[in-house]
């Protein structure tokens, strides 16, 4: 396929790596000249100009010919034949792949036996215009019979057939017929004049498939390229070409384009800043290079800055040229003045989603702040997907492009009141906790009973699992609207303080401890009036998160704050839970002698609690402080009452989990017999059963107690079979901890390579959950 002049002069200059005026004074040729070749408004240079290009350009014989060729080659145009063609972009760049594409189609009209047909969607901005015009103008030669454009205007007030055709008929020298309403008369018309000829028909900014169907030729030989906003699905035989914003490289090309090469080369990390801020959307980079401040000694800079402000951002690229707000504005105004259903409510959602931070929403958050059923929310977002006002990155998933964003967000602060915009901000807070607390009420008997008031939002969530995998999924947003809260009214830093509170079971089904903890740290003292209970709960939550994380000495100061506080509060089944962690996480840091008292009255106090569901775990508790303090005697008679429980409520020999932490309590205690032999009759049971996590707590304290026992081989050998079930299985992280021990052994053993392994990969892996044990394997390396 042969390419323009302009093509190829563009190409050639690029790979020169320089800017048109760089070119212009290498051969000693006028700026002016360069952009009128490059943009195919003068297409047939001279031979002396052919010359000059060639030596400044450095090209080869085959080169040379190549573009002496493109430039004698006559168009075979005749009196009356149309070029209708919009200047091509001097700056166009990037694109390579999408321009090959399309070129490549139209080049092939001719051996085809329909009309060759291309459409070119994409966001407002993306640059769709200009790829078409670039490929039109470099295959035009392709058509000798003549090229056609017409702006639809789809994007601010679409044109009507009869007026379309008309325009191309006029176009094409037929006299107008005296029934101007009769399309289809006028169609019929427009087909018998391309009959028989090759014309180019360039259908810019196209609103629906209805209005671009009477303009399709009826003959092969002619080739049509269609830009859109919206997804021509429907059109029958259509290539479709979707952009998305550019690279940050081509970014950064055109950007040198605008402003200079140099000035690009001299400040890469400014111009990368300015590109990213731009969105990479190829109208905001040409607007923004064309910021009086990019053209100073160290502009690049100054513009990084005033677009790192998001109403910097917005004066900039929808100032005084407005082109990058009005182009999006354009897609919601077409929404706002259509006669399909729903349009009209999309055209007033989108100012609403537009305030949506963070860099996706889901779709249950949309419904909530819309005030809509999910299943109509869906065909709302949807239906902005079409037109390029939102994307879709995965099912149920939408997020708004930074700059579609910016002019969404000034649309709201026009058209709703500040009040309206917190209270669709609290709708969507509002989601989020009641998403917590379903969780919450779906998988754990023990959820308070507020919590079925505080979940009446997620109320059609049946299964824990779901609730959780949603949550998970949206960890960073959970995350990002608790912290908002905090800095918010009494009311708001309630909702944070309870939602922080409810990350607890989360936190125990996906192994999220870390984020829990900083989220429970982030809502402590945010109340301006003391709250006992919600303090005592925040704390108990933040010592088992710090528990979770092997942070013992800090859960005990935690669990040392919540317990006067349940005890002012006379909650009796609150104070045992406070009591029987704190002697747990006191034996773990060594201050055994301590967790005797503390033991002794949670002791006391069990008895006289009606509530005895707690019983099993402050006898286990119990069991591991007297083998801590050498009562190996108090150690069974508190072990035997765990499995007497348990036995009387139905659950055989005891839960399973019990006793690997039973079996563990008796390798400490130096009963290493009877606490390897508990523990083996565990992963027995759990390989019977196929239970994969009860196998890996059991491999993953066998191996604890034969370290302890002081023969490392064996101990390696159970943590080596522990590590594939926890690679299988990352919501329970226990693969770090497994490596750390690893590379404890194998350093141990003399094996320093496999030990940095090992720690190489805990460390990595603890930093995923900002575990500070991070730190101290990095100290150890």
């Amino acid at each position: 396929m042969t390419v323009s002049f302009g093509h190829l002069l563009k190409g050639f200059r690029a790979r020169a790596g320089l800017t048109q005026e760089g070119l212009a004074y290498r051969a000693d040729l006028s700026t002016e000249a360069i952009r009128a070749l490059e943009g195919s408004r003068r297409r047939h240079p001279r031979l002396t100009t052919i010359a000059q290009l060639t030596s400044a350009l450095a090209l080869s014989q085959a080169e040379a010919e190549q573009l002496s060729a493109a430039a004698s080659r006559t168009p075979g145009k005749v009196s009356g034949v149309p070029q209708q063609l919009p200047p091509a972009l001097v700056d166009f760049t990037g694109r390579t792949a999408e321009l090959g594409e399309l070129c490549s189609l139209l080049g092939k009209a001719g051996d085809s036996v329909g009309v060759v047909i291309s459409a070119v969607g994409g966001m407002g901005g993306v640059g769709k215009t200009a790829l078409a015009v670039e490929a039109c103008h470099s295959v035009a030669d392709h058509y000798p019979d003549g090229q056609l454009y017409l702006n639809l205007g789809g994007g601010s007030a679409p044109v009507g057939s009869a007026e379309s055709l008309a325009t191309l008929l006029r176009a094409l020298g037929v006299p107008p017929s005296g029934d101007r309403d009769d399309v289809q008369m006028a169609v019929g018309r427009y087909r018998t004049a391309l009959a028989g000829r090759r014309v180019l028909v360039l259908l810019d900014d196209a609103a629906s498939l209805e209005q671009v169907l009477p303009l399709i030729p009826g003959t092969a030989g002619s080739a049509v390229v269609i830009t859109s906003r919206i997804p021509l699905t429907a059109l029958p035989g259509v290539r479709h070409l979707g952009l998305e914003v550019l690279s940050e490289e081509e970014a950064l090309r055109l950007l040198g384009e605008v402003v200079g090469h140099d000035r690009v080369r001299s400040d890469p990390e400014a111009a990368r800043e300015v590109v990213r801020r731009c969105g990479l959307l190829p109208l905001a980079v040409r607007i923004a290079g064309g910021h009086p401040s990019s053209q100073n000694p160290g502009g690049l800079s100054v513009l990084a800055r005033l677009l790192a402000d998001d109403g910097g951002r917005f004066a900039v690229l929808s100032g005084p040229a407005a082109g990058v707000g009005v182009s999006i504005g354009l897609s919601v105004q077409a929404l706002a003045e259509s006669n399909r259903p729903g349009d009209s409510a999309c055209a007033e959602a989108f100012a609403v989603l537009a305030l949506f931070d963070g860099d996706r929403f889901p779709l249950r958050a949309a419904a909530k702040v819309l005030e809509l059923s999910l299943d109509d929310a869906e065909k709302l977002l949807e239906r902005l997907v079409d037109v390029q006002l939102l994307e879709t990155p995965a099912l149920y998933q939408y997020r708004m492009h930074d700059l579609v964003r910016d002019v969404g967000r000034q649309r709201a602060v026009a058209t709703l009141a500040a009040q309206e915009r917190k209270a669709i901000w609290r709708r969507e807070l509002s989601c989020y906790s009641s998403m917590l607390w379903r969780s919450s009420e779906l998988q754990s008997r023990y959820s308070p009973p507020e919590a079925a008031t505080w979940s009446t939002g997620a109320r059609d969530i049946a299964d824990g699992d779901t609730a959780a995998d949603w949550l998970t999924s949206e960890l960073g947003n959970l995350a990002r609207l608790i912290r908002t809260a905090v800095e918010g009214d009494r009311q708001d830093r309630l909702t944070a303080a309870r939602m922080a509170w409810g990350m607890h079971r989360l936190a125990l089904v996906r192994m999220h401890y870390a984020e829990a903890r900083d989220l429970l740290l982030a809502v402590l003292g945010a109340l301006d009036e003391p709250d006992n209970e919600l303090d005592d709960r925040l704390l108990l939550g933040l010592a088992y998160m710090y528990a979770s994380l092997d942070q013992y000495a800090l859960a005990v100061g935690c669990l040392e704050a919540a317990l006067p506080l349940a005890r002012a509060r006379g909650d009796d089944r609150q104070v045992l839970a406070c009591l029987l962690d704190l002697a747990y996480a006191l034996v773990q840091i060594g201050r055994s002698a301590d967790a005797v008292g503390v033991g002794a009255e949670m002791m006391a106090l069990l008895p006289g609690l009606t509530d005895q569901s707690l019983a099993p775990s402050a006898n286990l508790v119990a069991g591991v402080v007297a083998g801590a303090t050498g009562d190996l005697a108090g150690q069974r008679a508190a072990f035997d009452r765990v499995l007497s429980i348990r036995r009387a409520g139905g659950a055989g020999d005891g839960p399973p989990m019990q006793l690997v932490y039973m079996g563990f309590s008796l390798v400490e205690s130096g009963q290493y017999e009877r606490g390897l032999a508990m523990l083996t009759g565990v992963l027995d049971r759990a390989r019977a059963d196929g239970v994969g996590m009860l196998e890996l707590s059991a491999l993953d304290h066998l191996g604890r107690a034969w370290q302890q026992r002081g023969d490392l081989t064996r101990a390696r050998e159970y943590f080596e079979l522990a590590l594939p079930i926890a690679i299988r299985s990352p919501r329970e992280n226990r693969e770090a901890d497994l490596h750390r021990r690893l590379g404890t052994i194998d350093a141990t053993l003399g094996r320093p390579d496999s030990a940095r392994r090992h720690w190489v990969q805990a460390i990595t892996l603890y930093d995923r959950v900002a575990d500070p044990a991070a730190d101290e394997i990095r100290d150890l390396l």
